[in-house]
């Protein structure tokens, strides 16, 4: 009972994400006739590689032989996927239980992460409650997609890395190095950013920079090294490549340029698209590691013969990553879609054509589509508060170690971004919320001081 009554907010948090994830899900369930598959398995191919899995075909993608050995997905989301599912005798229903109650704890564990930054209540508990109701996390505690086991990895990472600075303990620093190498085989993003925590590392021991530090930022690099060296060494046998994922050569060839192009050409996405297919690029599932660097030397020619279009796009999707609001992918899922599409980003429609947003805006006024454009709104105020929360903080407390990785993490999610291009949606945000909640909440508190005092 004492523990209870110590963390009985936490305990009402998860519950709370958890009751309103089941009601979702009943939706979504039942706007599929109830098939848990139909509903639930996503379209990034983590489902169908863990069919193979579990029938043993090995790790591809294909429904029918022969079974290519898959190279574009990295491997801990479908095997999860696999094994999970397999001891409930290939039933997909455990899988997505254990789905659901890691998407319950994030909020929890995003709690911990604000208290690094603040002792503010209003700001732990807020992060907490904002990620239990966010529609963007509420639909992906029942898709089959990889942000839910990626987010727990990543942050798990964050919070001993944290540890370690507070207590300068070795063995949390190895369990970071762990924990992100978990993230990078879930979901490739991060797969840079161990040379940027040793950087931080280095940097937060700038006055005692002693042997022992440099020996533990080596150490943090070669645990997530090793870690991801099986799975190097598999592509390096099955493709003569010794690399982790194609993904960077395809997304800049077949997402960020025909964005690119399409901005130069005052065409769509689509078009661009299709004339690049018509050339031979390969869809992303089927593309593997020993294709990509020819897709990266024949895409960054191409992209930087057009450096304003190149600087929109970037532009536009950097806005897009922080006030992108997913909830149309939520709709979509429990069978409400929009019957027209704006057929280009928000923005560029608003600055060109102003008259049709606000046309397509009154069309949906009295559907549930209009929650698009309220949910657009609350992300354009958080993004606001979170950037005038950002300065605010280092103003007054200084460049804390915890505060720099915060930020610094958020910076490289938002900017590798950049190369999907306008196919770019809030999931890419996901695993950004729980620390920039914090910082929006901060700089919310913030203005209402100056609200106040200006009273």
């Amino acid at each position: 009972m004492s523990f209870i009554r110590a963390h009985k907010i936490e305990i009402g948090i998860f519950f709370l994400a958890l009751l309103v994830r089941l009601f979702y899900f009943g939706l979504a369930l039942q706007a599929h006739d109830w098939n848990l598959i139909a509903t639930s398995r996503g379209a990034d191919g983590y489902f169908s590689i863990s069919q193979n899995v579990l029938r043993g075909n090995g790790f591809s993608s294909e429904s029918v032989a022969p079974f290519t050995p898959n190279s574009f997905r990295v491997p801990l989301q479908p095997y999860f996927l696999a094994w999970s599912a397999e001891i409930f005798a290939g039933s997909y229903w455990f899988p997505l239980i254990l789905t659901l109650l890691i998407s319950c704890f994030i909020p929890l564990i995003a709690m911990r992460l604000a208290r690094h930054l603040s002792s503010s209540k209003a700001i732990v508990f807020g992060t907490g409650i904002f990620l239990s109701l966010e529609p963007l996390s509420i639909l992906h505690s029942i898709l089959f997609y990889s942000e839910p086991l990626f987010m727990l990895f990543f942050f798990l990472s964050l919070l001993y890395l944290f540890k370690y600075f507070e207590r300068k303990n070795f063995i949390h620093l190895i369990f970071s190095s762990a924990f992100l190498g978990f993230a990078t085989l879930t979901r490739p993003t991060t797969e840079y950013l161990p040379i940027i925590i040793a950087a931080i590392i280095i940097w937060e021991a700038r006055t005692h920079l002693t042997k022992d530090v440099w020996v533990r930022t080596g150490a943090y690099l070669l645990v997530f090294f090793i870690v991801l060296a099986p799975w190097l060494y598999r592509n390096k046998v099955q493709f003569g490549v010794f690399a982790l994922t194609p993904q960077t050569g395809v997304n800049l060839y077949a997402n960020l340029l025909p964005s690119v192009l399409s901005i130069e050409n005052g065409t769509s996405f689509g078009a661009e698209y299709t004339k690049l297919k018509a050339q031979g690029v390969s869809g992303p599932n089927q593309t593997d590691v020993a294709e990509a660097q020819d897709y990266t030397n024949r895409a960054l020619p191409l992209l930087l013969e057009h450096p304003i279009s190149l600087a929109l796009t970037a532009g536009t999707v950097e806005i897009a990553f922080f006030t992108h609001d997913g909830v149309l992918e939520m709709l979509k899922l429990v069978g409400v879609k929009p019957d027209i599409s704006l057929g280009t980003p928000a923005l560029f429609l608003l600055l060109h054509d102003p008259l049709k947003l606000l046309w397509f805006m009154g069309h949906y006024l009295r559907s549930p589509i209009i929650l698009v454009l309220l949910a657009r709104i609350i992300w354009i105020i958080v993004t606001l508060c979170f950037f005038v929360g950002a300065v605010r903080f280092i103003r007054k407390e200084g460049l804390t170690p915890y505060a720099v990785t915060m930020l610094v993490a958020i910076l490289y999610l938002a900017l590798t971004t950049i190369i999907i291009g306008f196919t770019v949606t809030g999931r890419y945000r996901l695993p950004a919320e729980a620390i920039i909640i914090p910082f929006a909440l901060y700089g919310l508190l913030y203005l209402k001081t100056l609200w106040h005092q200006s009273r």
